[in-house]
This record gives structure tokens, sequence and C-alpha cells, in this order.
């Protein structure tokens, strides 16, 4: 066997256990809503990715330079997917985020990796940053093409959106219309925005393909009814995953169970690591 065929089978092995990972935790999601997690005093749910070295990838950030993993070594890495136009889910999640960098200060930095490559432009994934107020230099928004972000995708288990670009397009122009009319109504209310409401989990039963040993990663299908607000196609898998100063992925949070305090202490502990 040459190295290049070794090489090669180890990065199949990884990807097929990073999916097969990927799919429990997914299934495990309806069992853990209808539980109703996320409520004070219960532990966040973690999970531990396969050992070793996330793996690298080169994409452009929001102001068009290129960033890799490898670039951020001597950092804790937070990453996570995200598409800007979503106005439920994607904003909760990168708040929360923003809020446990903001408590941790230094040592970290965060890369959003887009699911949505029609909607993600250059102009939306910097107002997405800057309404998420990230301390500065801490969060780079990473958008390319389909076949840019494709490889990260598959690497990570993720399964982007599903529309068409022509859908996703007009979901983008949708968004922006919603977000131009909700600033002429803070303008109306003298520059003050209404009290924000915090994100509130669904709580239903989970879809009956929730409970097979390991659910299809790429039918989001299986969880029941949507949770985005633009329907099922805009569905995607998404997770937190905390890459440690020398590269290592170290831990994964789903959505449903991240907290700002608890990820702060996760970035922390990986941070006083030699």
């Amino acid at each position: 066997m040459t190295t290049e065929t070794a090489e090669t089978g180890v990065a199949q092995r990884r990807r097929l256990l990073a999916i097969a990972l990927l799919c429990v935790f997914l299934g495990g999601l309806g069992g853990l809503w209808a539980a109703g997690t996320g409520s004070s005093g219960s532990t966040p749910v973690r999970f531990t990715p396969p050992p070793g070295q996330a793996r690298d990838f080169r994409l452009r950030d929001q102001d068009g330079k290129w960033a890799t993993l490898r670039a951020a070594r001597g950092n804790v890495v937070v990453m996570t997917w995200i598409y800007s136009t979503c106005r439920d889910l994607c904003p909760a999640e990168g708040n929360i985020v923003s809020d446990a960098v903001k408590q941790v200060g230094h040592g970290v930095q965060t890369y959003v990796i887009s699911v949505d490559p029609i909607g993600d432009t250059p102009e939306r994934v910097k107002g997405w940053l800057q309404r998420r107020q990230f301390p500065a230099g801490t969060a780079r928004y990473l958008i390319g093409s389909r076949a840019e972000l494709a490889p990260v995708w598959r690497e990570y288990a993720i399964a982007p959106v599903n529309a068409t670009p022509q859908e996703a397009q007009a979901a983008a122009v949708q968004a922006d219309k919603f977000r131009a009319m909700f600033a002429a109504m803070v303008a109306k209310n003298g520059g003050k925005p209404p009290p924000p409401r915090p994100y509130v989990h669904p709580k239903r039963p989970a879809a009956p393909d929730a409970s097979d040993p390991y659910p299809d990663s790429r039918d989001l299908k299986y969880r029941g009814p949507p949770r985005h607000i633009a329907g099922l196609d805009f569905e995607h898998s998404a997770y937190v995953m905390l890459v440690d100063k020398h590269g290592n992925q170290r831990v994964g949070l789903p959505f449903e169970q991240l907290d700002a305090k608890a990820l702060a202490q996760d970035i922390q502990l990986l941070e006083q690591e030699p």
C-alpha cells in the first residue's frame, strides 16, 4: 500500500466517523427537545469528535482575506455553521457565541462557515457579524462558492440549506426587506429597538426516524416540522466545535445545548492548557 493510499484511507475513515458521530448527535436531538433541555440547572450535553487535528481548509472571510485553521494556531477556535439571512436560530446561536467570546476576552477566534453560498454575500455577512457585536478581531465569517464550501461541509458532516439558487436568492432579498423594515421601525421609535425576545426551543416530540441508530444527517426531514421560519429547505445541520491551540478538535456542542457561560468555561479550559 502506498503512502498516498494509506492517507486516503485514513481520511475516509475520519469522514465516516465524523458523519456517524453527527448522525448519532442529530438523532438524539428529538429526545432532547422532548425532555425540554436547556433548562436551568442541567448540565449541557457535549459530544467528543474523533481525536486528532481538525481538517484544515482555505476560505475567504468577509473582507476577502484567506483564512485557514492553521493560521489560527495559538488561539482556541470556535467553529460553527450559519447563514446570514436566517431570522431565528442562526442569530440566536451567533449571539450566544458572541457572549461567550466577550466573557473570555482574549485568545479565542470564531470561524463562522457559510451554509448558503448564494445568500451569504460579503455585505450580508459583514452586517451579520456587526449585529452580533463580536469583539474586534475575534470573528471571521467564511464564505465561497458551493464548490469551495462543499468539501468543508462533507468533512464536518454538515448538511447545508437545500434551497435552489433561485429560492435562496429570493429568501435573501426578502430577509433584506425585513431588516430594512425593522430599521425603519427603530428609527421611527427614536432609535430605540424593541426589547429582545430570547429564542425558545420548540417543545414537540421528534419524528419516528429520529430513533434510528444512524439517521441520515443529509436528510433533515426526519426531525419533524421545520424549525426555520423560511421552511424545510432552509434547515441545515449545525453545532459548535472547539479546536484547541494546537489545531486538535476537542469538543462539540449541539445548538439546543448551547449556553454562553458554559461555552466560555470550555474555551477558558482549553486556553489554560500548555
